[in-house]
């Protein structure tokens, strides 16, 4: 059961993606625009998106080549076991906020409280299978999502796949391409290009 979820996840998200990006480009903000909360919403949700895609990239450095392999354990990995996922809520959590609809950040919030749970535990399923022991002493040791950052270490020096981190770096960037995206789509409804059909109170 679980597996099945962890091999869906990826279809599973962007199907709640395209939804999102729907709503986005139909609905229109629940703020009124140069408002002090609308731009409270803005600007956190750009802090919070620049974190995850630094934290993103960080993570994806530690992988590059080494993910089907090798059991990372080093860099933000020895602080948490689920780097990747942690980062990407606090992203989606931005793009919630910068999005500046109710609607859509309620969304994004309930799908990550509801679903994405399970395909962690999936994961670690998968990876303990695979991994044996070494993997149930590294969950003994390290937070699923809550850093402990006593536990921290690093490498002096780090091999990874050159042509793997470019493809991951353009992967981390896409929640700050994203945040780009919904004000050019503001833009054309400001305009009147993009029809605005309900706007969330």
């Amino acid at each position: 059961m679980l597996v099945r979820i962890a091999k869906k996840r990826l279809l599973v998200s962007r199907i709640f993606g395209l939804l999102i990006i729907f709503l986005i480009l139909f609905t229109g903000h629940s703020f009124e625009q140069g408002k002090v909360v609308d731009i409270v919403f803005e600007m956190s949700g750009l802090l919070l998106l620049s974190i995850c895609s630094f934290g993103r990239l960080w993570a994806l450095i530690f992988i590059s080549g080494y993910k089907s392999d090798v059991l990372i354990t080093e860099g933000p990995y020895s602080i948490i076991r689920h780097p990747l996922y942690f980062f990407s809520l606090i992203g989606a959590f931005g793009l919630g906020l910068a999005s500046e609809n109710v609607l859509v950040l309620v969304l994004i919030v309930v799908f990550y409280i509801f679903y994405y749970p399970f395909a962690i535990l999936a994961e670690e399923e998968k990876l303990t299978a695979k991994f044996g022991q070494d993997y149930v002493e590294y969950m003994n040791r390290t937070p699923r999502l809550l850093a402990k950052f006593s536990l921290y270490r690093e490498p002096h020096s780090y091999n990874i796949t050159v042509k793997k981190l470019v493809k991951n770096f353009a992967e981390a960037m896409l929640f700050i391409w994203a945040f780009i995206l919904m004000h050019f789509v503001e833009l054309l409804q400001d305009s009147g290009v993009l029809p605005v059909f309900w706007r969330v109170p």
